[in-house]
């Protein structure tokens, strides 16, 4: 310890050292971690597979590969597998995209002039460089996958530095807008070899993740806002996190522009969209539903059994069948219940009250009127 040197002195100085290697060799983004991302039932499966190699990195899940559209969430929780694992062990980690890796490959030939025309001839010595930096790591998190379609001479390359880490116990994460068997151009052999570990999916968040999503993101940016323009938002921007954000940071700045609060009055102004008829899904119903017997949706999918989420549970069961004319299965699978007990919910609960109960009748009335606006 130098002289005037402090304990904290020295522990500020190691996480500077920490946060120099995350931006210089590691790749990572700080603002990306497990902490800042908002799970849903869209990306929970992800989530805890994505923690759990943080965790216990190359024990199991290994390779990991997160697949769905742009916008959901990918690449966040790649970072924040690097992010844990680089702040917690001592291992070396690396994040790169497709297109970076492809990039810095084709670095590693040159044109040179020879009588007969010319041919691409590697340079091996940048060729050793390039193979080391990826293959001397124990956590490679590659972003975009499919980007190597197409590019036959990469996919071999990056099949040799998938099987120097694989076979040294190192861990590999992938994400990429398709599951492997969807690459048409993938090479047999790395498709199996992506496929051997675990492969979850990223789908669109539904709204009430939406709404968490953008309040999360309010908050990190420190910026005060009401809910209904959250509501708003997430209202009308379904399709992934980065518009829901894209649309919250024009909000703010319309209103540090030309001033005032960050209300349901700035946010139509700002966003300019009426509030659009929303498409009738499952989670629309349920969260009518569930707002007219004073429940959550959560609780519709939970295991409740007082009197009143059951019933709220029974007619939602039913109205999915009715209005949206789903299958008994894909009902079950929405609201984590058994086969046989939605067929019983809606045959021979609701099925059969309605048929004598009115009060009931004007409940499914009410309900279905509603989501009819």
């Amino acid at each position: 310890m130098l002289s005037g040197q402090t304990e904290a002195d020295l522990k500020d100085a190691e996480v500077k050292k920490s946060l120099a290697q995350m931006q210089s060799e590691a790749n990572l983004n700080l603002n990306l971690k497990f902490e800042n991302f908002v799970v849903g039932d869209n990306s929970k499966f992800a989530y805890n597979a994505a923690l759990s190699v943080a965790k216990k990195p190359a024990q199991k899940f290994n390779p990991l590969f997160i697949y769905g559209a742009s916008g959901l969430g990918k690449t966040h929780l790649l970072q924040a597998i690097g992010h844990y694992i680089l702040f917690n062990t001592k291992l070396k980690v690396r994040y790169v995209r497709m297109e970076e890796y492809f990039k810095e490959w084709i670095k590693c030939f040159q044109m040179n002039d020879i009588q007969t025309g010319k041919r691409r001839v590697c340079n091996e010595s940048q060729m050793r460089k390039f193979r080391q930096k990826f293959q001397n790591i124990d956590v490679l998190l590659m972003d975009d996958i499919q980007f190597i379609e197409s590019r036959a001479k990469t996919m071999e390359d990056f099949f040799s530095t998938f099987e120097a880490l694989h076979t040294n116990n190192k861990q590999i994460v992938i994400a990429s807008d398709r599951q492997p068997k969807d690459i048409p151009s993938l090479s047999d052999r790395l498709r199996t070899r992506f496929e051997m570990g675990l492969v979850v999916d990223i789908v669109s968040p539904d709204y009430e993740t939406r709404f968490e999503i953008v309040k999360a993101y309010s908050k990190e940016l420190q910026v005060n806002a009401d809910d209904a323009v959250f509501d708003y938002i997430a209202q009308n921007f379904t399709d992934n996190v980065r518009e829901l954000k894209g649309a919250f940071n024009k909000v703010s700045a319309y209103a540090e522009i030309f001033g005032g609060n960050i209300n349901i009055e700035t946010a139509q102004k700002a966003l300019k969209l009426e509030i659009k008829k929303r498409e009738l899904t499952p989670d629309v119903l349920a969260s009518k539903v569930a707002d007219y017997f004073g429940v959550t949706v959560k609780d519709l999918k939970g295991n409740a059994r007082n009197q009143k989420v059951a019933k709220a549970r029974q007619v939602a069961l039913y109205l999915c069948r009715e209005m949206l004319k789903m299958s008994y299965e894909s009902i079950g699978e929405f609201f984590n219940k058994k086969h046989s007990t939605v067929i019983y919910s809606c045959r021979d609960v609701v099925g059969e009250k309605i048929k004598t109960d009115n009060n009931l009748v004007k409940v499914i009335d009410d309900i279905s009127l509603s989501l009819k606006d």
